[in-house]
């Protein structure tokens, strides 16, 4: 095919009136930006250019729909930035993009990312819509409302799953084991999370849950860690399991309550070899409690810093399974045309030791299971279970209290033997409905619908281990 032009008559193929004016815009726009002349007038950036705008003129003569140029265009910057890393993407409204990110929302509370080319669920947090669900960290999302998910970047994926409280998306998932995909209807919800839980614990240990790194999270780990010190806390368990991450100050700030001031938290390392940045621990000494760090699959970016410094200066003992593996520094270029920006990827964290977080990941120190996948899939049925509430109601909101005294008691204690009957009753009735767990698992499951906070973190597995790995870290101290 050949191009007319009203200027001459003369016909001139489409490559050549391309090259004429892809050279023209690349020596005005990128030279000034530091490219090279030599890399901006190689013969296959050049081809490679003038091939897409050929085929977007045959798109748009010859394609069976009107295309969008705009959304065309949309698409191929999209792609681009797919092909770079998982967590570059375009910005077509910057404003929104901001709202978005304040922290309240209309959406399923949960973090995703994309994991080996596949939209990812990263952490769906506690008590929110996607969780209530039943959706876990480590579940591919491969539709929403029906459409693929492949060539979806994290941003349209979020456009799509984020709406009006009280109305309702469909999810079809894939999880490992599962045989067949999963669909979920989940409807939204104002999201609200918490960046600090703590509690007291078993006997004396200090609880402190970060679900994400906020601005404020650092002052209330600190105010935490002074309350923990007035009642002479045996040992801090610093949980960061289904912690998707936050802001990279944060996670400085807390890894500096349990390091010295000036050991190494973190650096970044850039595109040049210039580009390194050192973060270290600020501030005054603190008192070093005996630490134990919770990590899981869903602890990701600022969790992943926090637990390599924690790992590599030797501070105390991670805990869990190998964590997500995201830890690399994006930033947003807002675009000429002010409504649009891009988000690029500029550089990677590393431990202290030089481990690339972005690629391995966190390796715990002592790796410790929570439940296998077809004990979690039982824990989902288990959720609103009547038989569970009849049992809470029919023994008392204590009743895990009551089940661990008798388990301690005589046989002659005619209500702690009928406490433990009862009890059976209960695992045998859930086995009858195909319902197979063990011990602690029934006793999770039943500290869920209990009022008592403390019953759900000390009947959680992950938890117990940590506080007797605590025990054995006394023994060593002393």
């Amino acid at each position: 095919m050949k191009l007319l032009t009203a200027s001459s008559g003369l016909q001139t193929s489409p490559k050549i009136c391309l090259y004429i004016f892809l050279s023209i815009f690349l020596l005005s726009t990128l030279l000034p930006l530091g490219w090279s002349s030599e890399e901006i007038t190689d013969d296959k950036v050049l081809e490679s250019l003038a091939l897409f705008s050929e085929v977007l003129l045959h798109v748009h003569q010859y394609h069976l729909e009107t295309p969008e140029n705009q959304e065309i265009i949309k698409g191929a910057i999209n792609g681009m930035l797919r092909k770079l890393d998982p967590y570059s993407q375009f910005i077509p409204d910057y404003l929104e993009f901001q709202t978005q990110n304040q922290g309240k929302y209309g959406g399923l509370g949960m973090q995703i990312g994309i994991r080996e080319d596949m939209l990812t669920v990263i952490t769906p947090f506690k008590n929110n819509p996607a969780a209530v669900a039943g959706v876990q960290s480590g579940d591919i999302i491969s539709h929403i409302e029906g459409e693929s998910t492949a060539t979806m970047s994290v941003h349209d994926a979020v456009d799509v799953l984020r709406g009006e409280p009280g109305t309702s998306v469909s999810i079809t998932i894939i999880r490992e084991n599962e045989s067949r995909p999963i669909e979920v209807t989940i409807t939204r919800d104002v999201i609200r999370i918490p960046s600090v839980e703590q509690d007291i614990i078993g006997d004396n240990v200090g609880y402190i849950k970060i679900n994400q790194f906020l601005q404020t999270t650092a002052n209330d780990v600190d105010n935490a860690l002074a309350e923990f010190k007035a009642q002479n806390a045996r040992g801090i368990i610093l949980d960061l399991r289904l912690n998707p991450g936050g802001l990279l100050t944060s996670a400085v700030e807390i890894a500096s309550d349990f390091l010295t001031p000036g050991q190494l938290v973190v650096y970044s390392r850039g595109k040049g070899p210039a580009d390194r940045e050192e973060f270290v621990a600020k501030g005054e000494t603190r008192e070093h409690f005996p630490l134990i760090v919770l990590v899981n699959g869903g602890s990701a970016s600022a969790s992943e810093i926090v637990a390599g410094a924690v790992k590599d200066h030797g501070r105390g003992l991670v805990m869990g399974d190998k964590t997500f593996g995201k830890a690399s520094v994006q930033r947003v270029f807002q675009l000429s045309n002010s409504k649009s920006a891009v988000k690029l990827t500029v550089a990677r964290y590393f431990t202290p030791n030089g481990v690339d977080i972005d690629k391995v990941g966190i390796i715990p120190d002592v790796e410790t299971a929570w439940f296998s996948r077809s004990e979690q899939q039982m824990q989902v049925k288990l959720q609103n279970h009547e038989k569970l509430k009849t049992f809470v109601d029919e023994n008392g909101d204590d009743v895990l209290a009551k089940l661990t005294s008798a388990e301690h008691a005589s046989r002659d204690d005619r209500e702690a033997e009928k406490l433990r009957r009862s009890y059976q009753r209960l695992s045998d009735a859930l086995t009858e409905d195909q319902i197979a767990l063990s011990d602690l698992g029934i006793k999770y499951a039943l500290a869920q619908i209990t009022e008592t906070s403390r019953d759900e973190l000390e009947h959680d597995p992950q938890i117990a281990a940590a506080m007797n790995q605590l025990k054995v870290l006394e023994l060593f101290a002393n």
